[in-house]
């Protein structure tokens, strides 16, 4: 048995047809027919029977189908691994970005990264840090810049850099005219954040309490919540200064000066800890240590 037959006998049942199996696979019909037979014989089973001008698949060959594909994706697998290893300048790297990465730095990184690599082919996804640690586990991404530590202990994860929190307010609110702000005042106000825990355990450490007026749960589109509650005069919020920098050019908030507030948020770098070897991987990883500022 050879893979190269596994292949042919997999690319009929695909099919339905040894004439179109052989075109796909660039042989001839009578070759693809030899090769099938010659598995089927070596099997002890038939794989295909004639029904009419129709060929269709027997019970024995859907079995031999289900552990075909299973070794031909084992193949596959141990090609692909080979390939990182090997350090090849080309091939698909799929990277994943939290919020706050994907608000900052992240595109334009890639897009540089693109640039001194056009051999590589770079797909960017843009969702919540929980979302890029499955998506890690389940090797739909190679790499993930993630706004929170992973839970798993198969994902290995670096501290990369970290975005500064800010408070925001309405252009026209009060405290936008001091220079400096006690967290006992800012703690009378109506609050608004998607930061809640962060939140109530810096005011918990001054002995103040945390109650929000309106609490945003943490999405991708809660940001834009949470900048348009502030501009809108419905309070005071708390935001990655990535998320605010283009509202307060424009003049639609103001960030406040809070001393006893000063907070910034890690992102890390992931990866599966089966995978971290990757050649790809470790050319992108590399690339962002550059990129720190």
């Amino acid at each position: 048995m050879t893979l190269w037959q596994l292949k042919v006998f997999t690319t009929v049942a695909k099919t339905g047809s040894f004439t179109k199996a052989a075109k796909l696979l660039q042989i001839t019909q009578p070759s693809a027919t030899t090769l099938v037979q010659s598995l089927s014989r070596e099997l002890g089973v038939k794989l295909f029977e004639k029904l009419g001008i129709k060929t269709r698949i027997t019970s024995a060959g859907e079995e031999a189908l289900r552990y075909a594909h299973q070794i031909l994706g084992k193949e596959d697998d141990f090609r692909k691994r080979m390939e990182e290893f090997s350090g090849l300048k080309k091939g698909t790297l799929r990277i994943g970005g939290s919020v706050v990465a994907g608000a900052s730095f992240l595109p334009a990184a890639v897009q540089q990264f693109k640039r001194e690599n056009p051999d590589f082919e770079v797909d960017l996804k843009i969702q919540r840090s929980d979302d890029l640690e499955k998506m890690l586990l389940e090797g739909e991404l190679d790499v993930a810049v993630m706004g929170v530590a992973p839970r798993s202990p198969l994902i290995v994860a670096k501290p990369f850099r970290e975005e500064e929190v800010v408070v925001i307010a309405p252009p026209n609110h009060p405290l936008t005219k001091k220079r400096s702000i006690p967290l006992k005042l800012l703690a009378k106000e109506r609050l608004i954040s998607t930061l809640h825990n962060i939140m109530k355990q810096k005011f918990v450490e001054k002995g103040l309490s945390f109650v929000p007026s309106l609490q945003v749960n943490l999405d991708i589109g809660s940001r834009d919540v949470v900048r348009n509650a502030v501009g809108s005069g419905l309070g005071i919020g708390f935001l990655s200064k990535c998320h605010v920098v283009n509202d307060v050019k424009a003049g639609r908030i103001k960030i406040l000066n809070v001393p006893q507030l000063k907070l910034k948020r890690a992102l890390y770098i992931a990866v599966h800890k089966n995978r971290q070897h990757s050649a790809l991987m470790r050319s992108f990883t590399g690339f962002l240590a550059t990129c720190r500022e």
